[in-house]
């Protein structure tokens, strides 16, 4: 396990071993900054000198694997899960803020594409978003700790048509499912028979419709998997509330968002682009390492016929939302919930208690509280943090821990 050193300006060195560290600690040479992943910063003068340090990163839109090698030794590796509740959060304040119009303030009509945010070029959604600042964060992270001399980047490619449609080749590409058809509604009546698919046990109307299983409002689009046929009666009853529809999970959602992030950090990044193709190579044939994220990152450092020695530690990262919102216990309650601290812990803490070290899930005024891993995986159900507890981490956007590589 490395220590990564810092000079007296905050600059990042090569790190040294923990005896080195120990012993600079101990005459007064140098001073902690960080625990996870542990980070010294020398309190004298150095001369500076600084290897070839490579770092790889494999992109991703639900893990990103990211990497550092020097002289032939891993110095750094890490996996960092991101954000996927971001929909789900905003659709909840929108319903909140939905809510407190009609309960506050007359009738107003909705309104959509009425803010500049919404309909400026270049517009990311806010998942994507998320999502694209977290690759960025984790590459200014490592460049905080290490003298990063250049990065490989492994930049993914997908075949959507080939996604929604395994069998399609050749011409098949040219000659879609809505060929020979007018318009994407003609389509979607013929493909559903001219029958109302709403499965509701009445007399069905004469004249049909073609619905948005998604709204378009919340997001939804013209695509004819998101596009069923209801007669009149049906259409009216759903919107009216008697009855839902549910739509299926789309098959090329993390595929468009890779894309989507890989073209943004070409345009706002200088990186030596790789392909999996080589990726797989270099880690299956070379190193012969099993399939993790950041295994695929050491394999993306390294150049063809390169062996290095693996780092018996990798530090796992959770990214989570800056703090909790909910102030109130129910909607109209007056019992405000506490989501500041609490006898001086707050949620997401890294702690060491009387059980166990762990992060806070959840805290009780009485003095108690829940811890989880890494994972968010309950580890201690209840442990005092009213007295005994020692606060190790602060709370952050990041979550760090590691874990020793079998």
């Amino acid at each position: 396990m490395l220590v990564y050193v810092l000079n007296k300006n905050g600059e990042p060195l090569m790190p040294c071993k923990p005896q080195r560290a120990r012993k600079l600690l101990k005459e007064g040479k140098a001073r902690v900054v960080s625990r996870t992943p542990f980070t010294i910063q020398l309190q004298f003068g150095s001369t500076g000198y600084k290897q070839t340090v490579v770092a790889g990163m494999d992109t991703g839109s639900k893990v990103i694997g990211c990497s550092a090698i020097s002289n032939g030794e891993v110095v750094y590796q890490s996996e960092v899960k991101l954000r996927t509740d971001i929909k789900k959060k905003m659709d909840q304040r929108r319903m909140y803020r939905s809510n407190r119009r009609n309960r506050k303030t007359r009738y107003r009509k909705p309104r959509f594409l009425n803010r500049k945010n919404s309909t400026m070029f270049g517009r990311l959604p806010p998942s994507v978003r998320s999502k694209v600042q977290s690759h960025f964060r984790e590459k200014k992270q490592v460049e905080m700790i290490l003298p990063v001399t250049r990065w490989n980047v492994e930049t993914a490619s997908f075949d959507i048509h080939k996604i929604t449609n395994p069998e399609v080749s050749g011409r098949g590409y040219q000659e879609g499912k809505q060929k020979d058809y007018y318009n994407v509604k003609a389509y979607v009546l013929d493909r559903d028979g001219y029958k109302c698919h709403s499965k509701q046990k009445v007399k069905h109307s004469e004249k049909l419709h073609v619905h948005h299983i998604v709204f378009r409002s919340n997001g939804g689009t013209d695509e004819p998997g998101n596009l069923i046929t209801l007669c009149e009666r049906c259409h009216k009853d759903l919107h009216d509330g008697k009855f839902e529809i549910k739509g299926q999970k789309s098959k090329t959602k993390h595929a468009t968002q890779v894309s989507i992030i890989k073209e943004v950090l070409k345009k706002n990044w200088s990186f030596k682009e790789t392909f999996g193709y080589e990726t797989k190579f270099k880690r299956e044939t070379i190193l012969k390492l099993p399939k993790t994220h950041f295994n695929d990152a050491v394999a993306i450092c390294c150049e063809h016929g390169e062996l290095v020695e693996p780092s018996p530690i990798v530090y796992k990262k959770v990214h989570v939302s800056k703090g909790d919102y909910q102030l109130h216990k129910g909607q109209r309650s007056e019992k405000k919930i506490p989501v500041g601290k609490l006898f001086g812990i707050k949620k997401f803490d890294y702690v060491n208690t009387q059980k166990g070290k762990g992060f806070i899930k959840g805290r009780m005024s009485t003095g108690y509280a829940v811890l989880m891993d890494i994972e968010g995986k309950t580890t201690i159900t209840s442990t005092k943090i009213k007295k005994g507890c020692k606060r190790l981490s602060a709370r952050s956007t990041t979550l760090i821990d590691f874990e020793h590589c079998a």
